[in-house]
C-alpha cells in the first residue's frame, strides 16, 4: 500500500512539475531592476513624479532608498530603483533607453542617468546612458 502511495505522489510531483514548465501564467522574461539618477526641477514633486513613473508601461516596481538631495537653489537629484518588464525583441540597451525617455518625458525631470542594472555598473560603449 505505501509503495502506491508513494508512487502517486511521486507521479503528482512530476505533473506538478511539468505544468509549472508550461505555465501560461508565468511570465516568459525575467524582470529586470535598474538604478537611476533622476534630476528634477526645483520644483518638482517627488510624490507624485514616482507615481506617475509606476504607471508608465512596462514598469512593475518603483521605490526610492535615499533621500532627495536639495541644493540652495536648481534642480534636485532622486536616486530611484525601477523594476520593469522589457519588451520582447529588444536589447537590453533599446529597453534602458525606452524607459529613460519615457521617465524623461515627465513633467519636472530634466536628466536621467542609468546607474546599474541586475547589480552592476551599466554602459554603452564605454559611456555612462544619459538621457
Amino acid at each position: 500500500m505505501d509503495t502506491i502511495k508513494d508512487s502517486l505522489d511521486e507521479l503528482m510531483a512530476q505533473q506538478i512539475l511539468e505544468q509549472s514548465e508550461q505555465d501560461p501564467y508565468r511570465l516568459k522574461t525575467d524582470l529586470v531592476k535598474c538604478t537611476l539618477n533622476l534630476s528634477l526641477d526645483e520644483g518638482a514633486h517627488v510624490p507624485d513624479t514616482l507615481t506617475r513613473i509606476r504607471i508608465l508601461p512596462t514598469v512593475a516596481v518603483v521605490g526610492q532608498r535615499e533621500k532627495v538631495r536639495r541644493p540652495e537653489r536648481g534642480s534636485a537629484t532622486l536616486i530611484i530603483y525601477v523594476k520593469f518588464l522589457p519588451r520582447s525583441g529588444n536589447t537590453l540597451y533599446q529597453s534602458l533607453k525606452s524607459l529613460g525617455k519615457m521617465v524623461k518625458s515627465l513633467p519636472g525631470v530634466r536628466i536621467v542617468t542609468m546607474l546599474s542594472v541586475g547589480g552592476r555598473l551599466v554602459t554603452h560603449k564605454g559611456e555612462k546612458i544619459v538621457i
